[in-house]
């Protein structure tokens, strides 16, 4: 994000580059910041935002222009875990509005909750399948790190 502007101008900047017109630029906006629940701190410049804020404005910016595809960087690598479980929610809830999300995240939890998981190893791409206690426990009967596991 830029410093020195609202969030406003920041989702703004993009969509400039655009030549989009400024009607339709204020309808994707506010819209893009009322999807992450931001708009009232339209007028607020990121310094005043939390950290989960800011990544949320920089999701609205991406999202703004109504992209096929959204590359996500570790999405909540500096953010508390509720902040980073709200920020996988939004991604989440982009996704099921037809957003395919690419996240690199080094977060088990997050990316167990992925549809799906590649990993590179030595420059090779393969798929991955994050380890989950309670789904070894299911395999062997049994239970494990004190959870119930559900079939």
């Amino acid at each position: 994000l830029m410093p020195d502007l609202n969030v406003y101008d920041n989702v703004d900047v993009p969509l400039r580059y655009r030549r989009m017109k400024s009607a339709e630029r204020h309808q994707r906006i506010t819209n893009a910041l009322e999807i992450v629940g931001l708009a009232s701190r339209m007028k607020h410049i990121p310094a005043q935002l939390s950290g989960g804020q800011q990544q949320r404005v920089a999701i609205a910016r991406a999202i703004a222009g109504d992209p096929k595809l959204v590359l996500a960087d570790e999405p909540t690598g500096n953010l508390d875990s509720l902040m980073a479980r709200q920020v996988m929610e939004l991604l989440e809830k982009i996704n099921e509005m037809g957003t395919t999300i690419i996240m690199v995240t080094h977060d088990p939890e997050l990316a167990r909750r992925a549809h799906r998981n590649v990993q590179v190893v030595d420059g090779q791409i393969s798929d991955f399948r994050p380890y989950e206690p309670h789904a070894e426990a299911a395999r062997s009967g049994g239970h494990a790190a004190g959870m119930t596991a559900g079939a």
